[in-house]
């Protein structure tokens, strides 16, 4: 069941329950992200990443801040050290950004993360609404079997971009799995079925039983091998490049990301670049469909819900969940 709750009341809640492993200031930028995530409907990177298992938010006692690498003029490593992903992710953001200010790019990596990045869309639209290009992917534990196997060998490995144009942002964020770990997570919590052809059990039989499939792997997008070579690069290029485990190897060296961060001035007139991008999108969206409807442009859905959210001051949460945060927070 949903119980409807006022934002600012989930927001203390989250703080409140991560401080009791992080300072203020770690406790406030997870808090963001998992807010942003929940607002916007996208609960698998929400709330519930606070309590998944050993991959939790909460489930270690973070013994040392993230540590900046240098590497180049234009990137750097931020080594997590055992912190979770979504914080090394908010230093990498804020790295990335300052070197792309300064020199038209920046690429920073990160290594040694034990739990989620959290929602990517958060850091696409941060870079977005800064007027630069990102591109932003995550690496996770083994879930996922490569197509035509059985045995998981690549996290749910999302891939996304954010492009910044003359109304909102466009914001592209998906795992290359049918499935993320989160949806797998919330189902187990909550007692639900996963859907029909996106997970196998240990023995590569189909299941929408979700411990079954948390034991077993997630299938990559649309079971096709495509979305299982994307996931093998983005293996490569958020494990493999900025130093963190890869394919349950190396896995001391814990899970990776990498944040692409560069100016549209590059190539273009930002200005004319964010025009020609909306007008693009008014080009897709008003396009001839066969029922009259309007196309649906990515990551849409999710701004809105979370503009509605915003202007109401309250979102829904499952009450178990809810339960779940308020004995952790107090």
């Amino acid at each position: 069941m949903l119980i409807k709750i006022k934002i600012e009341e989930l927001q203390n809640l989250i703080f409140k329950a991560l401080q009791k492993k992080y300072d203020a200031e770690d406790s406030q930028l997870i808090t963001e992200v998992l807010i942003f995530a929940e607002l916007s409907g996208i609960t698998s990177h929400g709330v519930v990443r606070l309590f998944a298992g050993d991959t939790g938010v909460l489930s270690y006692q973070p013994k040392a801040k993230p540590q900046v690498i240098e590497r180049t003029t234009v990137s750097k490593v931020i080594d997590s050290r055992g912190n979770p992903g979504i914080l090394a992710a908010q230093v990498a953001l804020k790295i990335a950004l300052q070197l792309a200010g300064a020199h038209g790019v920046g690429v920073v990596g990160t290594k040694g993360a034990f739990s989620t990045s959290g929602c990517l869309a958060y850091y696409l639209e941060q870079i977005a609404l800064r007027n630069f290009i990102g591109i932003v992917m995550a690496e996770s534990p083994l879930f996922v079997a490569p197509f035509g196997g059985i045995e998981p060998i690549f996290g749910t490995n999302p891939l996304s971009f954010g492009i910044p144009a003359a109304g909102p942002p466009l914001i592209f964020d998906m795992a290359t799995s049918a499935i993320t770990l989160g949806d797998i997570v919330r189902a187990k919590e909550l007692g639900e079925p996963l859907p029909e052809n996106s997970a196998i059990d240990r023995e590569g039989n189909p299941t929408t039983n979700p411990v079954k499939a948390y034991d077993g792997a997630t299938l990559s997008f649309g079971n096709s091998y495509k979305s299982s070579g994307q996931a093998m690069m983005v293996e490569i290029l958020a494990g493999i490049w900025p130093g963190a485990g890869f394919g349950g190897i190396n896995k001391s060296d814990g899970w990776g990301n990498t944040l692409i961060v560069f100016s549209p001035a590059l190539l273009s007139d930002v200005n004319e670049f964010k025009a020609k991008v909306t007008q693009l999108v008014e080009r897709v969206r008003n396009s001839r469909t066969k029922d009259g409807n309007k196309i649906r442009i990515v990551g849409e859905a999710a701004q809105q819900k979370r503009a509605a959210a915003l202007k109401n001051g309250s979102s829904e949460i499952h009450e178990v969940l809810l339960a779940k945060l308020r004995e952790a927070a107090a």
